[in-house]
């Protein structure tokens, strides 16, 4: 099993030649196996790039399945440019979670971005090809709930972990072929939501929160492939003393140094950084990617730490 990188950027497409070697294409990674179904996770714009190379190199009808960690647009809004949904005779089973809080379902989100208002294709064209699949309706009278694992195909296993983020998020952990890799979507270390700066003085509270981020660290253990969002440095999170304005707590997003921390307690093979922050550059990444580089040595000595770029393929 082998992961393609197609999109790697957070938030909000930034093309351009400050990001070139990096990529400016929202996240979207492809799981290569030498058999079964194509299996993609996430369709931001990145996407786009996975359908061309689909077109020019894989003879249809195709038999795809996507895994949406979220519905926030960065995730999904390459979506309606992948060119295989339109493809008759086409099989493409689409999975993810949606909103409840806002009363609507996955599919639902994901056909609202193709009314007439948006996208001049209406989604009833691919009624023929495409399936939607929520977790919540397919796993609702599971006794853990959304939680829990389902054969994708019958050589992959998915097992689905909600993140910390401020939609509802799932982390999928893929076991195929001796293999085990982790995508996480969006994910916040948990804190404590009514202490400010989110360091509880509350027994019960910390030890709850504690209890979060241990359980996090559990399903990531022993993973051959973390691929993590890691948008901030400690410093961004935390923001400028005195101006909590410039904080990105709460924002659902993690940091280098907590990751590095994770991938330490979690004994993690591969730790790969992604969803990078858009307002980097590439010049900016290797700076940064230098420092963590150098921390990640001296806390997880042998565990290989990288960025993620475009194009990139990473044996699991």
């Amino acid at each position: 099993m082998k992961v393609k990188f197609w999109g790697v950027r957070g938030s909000l497409p930034t093309p351009g030649p400050k990001t070139a070697r990096y990529g400016g294409n929202t996240t979207c990674l492809q799981v290569l196996r030498e058999s079964g179904p194509l299996i993609v996770l996430d369709a931001g714009t990145g996407v786009r790039e996975l359908s061309d190379h689909l077109m020019k190199s894989v003879k249809p009808p195709y038999d795809i399945r996507m895994l949406v960690t979220h519905t926030h647009w960065d995730h999904i809004h390459g979506f309606p440019f992948f060119v295989p949904i339109y493809v008759p005779g086409s099989q493409i089973e689409v999975y993810g979670i949606g909103p409840l809080h806002h009363g609507k379902s996955f599919e639902r989100v994901m056909r609202d971005q193709m009314t007439y208002s948006y996208f001049p294709v209406e989604n009833t064209m691919l009624d023929d090809t495409v399936k939607y699949f929520d977790f919540n309706d397919l796993f609702k009278h599971r006794e853990g709930g959304v939680e829990g694992h389902f054969k994708l195909t019958p050589e992959v296993t998915v097992h689905l972990k909600i993140t910390n983020h401020p939609v509802f998020c799932l982390a999928y952990k893929l076991e195929a072929d001796g293999k085990k890799f982790i995508f996480t979507g969006d994910h916040e270390p948990y804190y404590d939501t009514n202490s400010p700066g989110g360091e509880s003085t509350d027994t019960e509270a910390r030890a709850l929160v504690e209890l979060m981020n241990d359980r996090f660290i559990e399903f990531c253990e022993g993973v051959d492939l973390l691929v993590i969002d890691t948008t901030y440095t400690e410093a961004e999170y935390n923001g400028q003393p005195g101006k909590p304005h410039t904080s990105k707590r709460g924002w659902g997003h993690s940091t280098f140094e907590y990751n590095i921390g994770l991938a330490k307690r979690a004994k993690v093979k591969k730790l790969a950084l992604t969803h990078h922050d858009p307002t980097r550059t590439d010049d900016d990444l290797d700076r940064l990617m230098e420092k963590y580089a150098a921390l990640a040595k001296r806390e997880i000595p042998g565990v290989e730490v990288f960025a993620t770029r475009e194009g990139m393929v990473v044996d699991v």
